[in-house]
């Protein structure tokens, strides 16, 4: 059987919508979970799995029938899908008794419930949440009763505050494939049978690297893994490191170019570090205009002469500081963040007297 298993695709949020450049990114992650529909379209599969948090939060009925008309698209493929903790079936939601097309199963049940689909010779187990948060581990104790049939099973949760999960439990149970949901990083263990597919789309800062769908095939005796990246942007590291002689201008430029060689849709967590001129400041607001810049930190240090500024101002309390770390020889790094930052610290007090 040729399967595709995503989850946590949080339609509704809107990551970085503070910013000017992400605006759109609510937007974006609908559009990549139609372009996903889409691909099934033209490549079908026989089911697709989504395990839970389809949606960031409570779904409007509008949304669920915006979804539905996606799946009605692709009538060849069953699509199985649960509640995760974002989009937990509380009272008044409008995932219950919801009319879906024939081909999607939801399951609606918040205890283990197994659904046969006898099209495929599968059968699908698995939950959805009422509440927020779970901290009963409910997949530890599942027993598969039909070995002759592909078993499959679809959990959302993996913390102590979200269904905790047993892999090594859950490992002998039986399952041909375990389908996880709510680790918003890729994980696959062919050899357990299970994996998270983590985010569609990354959701926040923290979801560095890769994200995409996990596609697989499965039989009674194989299961092969493959994770599909399918992100329109993704979280990415960039470190710069400066010189003495830098300027901001050259700064946007070459980072500019650093950007575009990592794709410039992406969005970057920029770290400084090296040598800067003492009196030189990194213009951080405009690179966070200009770049799909998330975040800045600078570790970047005062390149001071500390040789001559003793030479300068023994007979003061900067001479003094300076003396000390001097006379250490070899320094820690942290004993060397003291040192510039200290430093620095003197030298803008006394001009401050002046």
């Amino acid at each position: 059987m040729r399967f595709i298993h995503t989850g946590d695709i949080h339609l509704g949020a809107r990551p970085e919508s503070k910013r000017e450049w992400a605006k759109n990114r609510g937007d974006e992650i609908w559009a990549t979970f139609e372009n996903l529909i889409k691909k099934i379209k033209n490549d079908p599969v026989d089911m697709l799995i989504i395990a839970g948090d389809m949606f960031h939060r409570q779904p409007l009925l509008r949304e669920i029938r915006e979804v539905d008309y996606l799946f009605s698209t692709i009538p060849d493929t069953k699509v199985v899908i649960c509640a995760g903790n974002h989009d937990a079936i509380k009272k008044g939601s409008f995932y219950k008794g919801f009319n879906w097309s024939e081909n999607v199963i939801f399951i609606e049940d918040k205890n283990i419930t197994k659904i046969d689909i006898p099209q495929l010779d599968v059968c699908v187990y698995g939950l959805s949440y009422y509440e927020n948060e779970i901290s009963e581990s409910l997949y530890d104790h599942i027993i598969v009763d039909d070995i002759d049939k592909i078993n499959i099973l679809v959990a959302h949760g993996g913390d102590e505050k979200h269904i905790p999960i047993n892999k090594k439990r859950l490992a002998m149970s039986g399952f041909d494939y375990v389908a996880l949901g709510h680790i918003h990083k890729p994980e696959m263990d062919e050899k357990n049978k299970m994996a998270y597919c983590g985010s569609l789309e990354p959701i926040d800062m923290n979801d560095m690297g890769p994200r995409g769908y996990i596609y697989g095939e499965v039989t009674k005796s194989s299961l092969e893994l493959e994770f599909v990246p399918f992100a329109k942007r993704i979280y990415k590291d960039i470190e710069f490191t400066v010189t003495p002689t830098v300027t901001n201008l050259e700064i946007r430029h070459r980072l500019g170019d650093m950007m575009k060689m990592e794709g410039a849709d992406n969005m970057f967590k920029v770290r400084f570090n090296g040598y800067r001129d003492p009196d030189f400041e990194i213009n951080n607001n405009e690179l966070e205009q200009v770049f799909n810049v998330v975040s800045i930190v600078d570790e970047t240090v005062p390149d001071f002469d500390f040789r001559e500024l003793y030479e300068d101002n023994k007979d003061n309390i900067l001479g003094m500081f300076i003396e000390r770390y001097l006379n250490k020889g070899i320094l820690s790094k942290s004993e060397q963040k003291t040192l510039y930052y200290g430093t620095k610290a003197l030298l803008d007090a006394m001009e401050d007297r002046i």
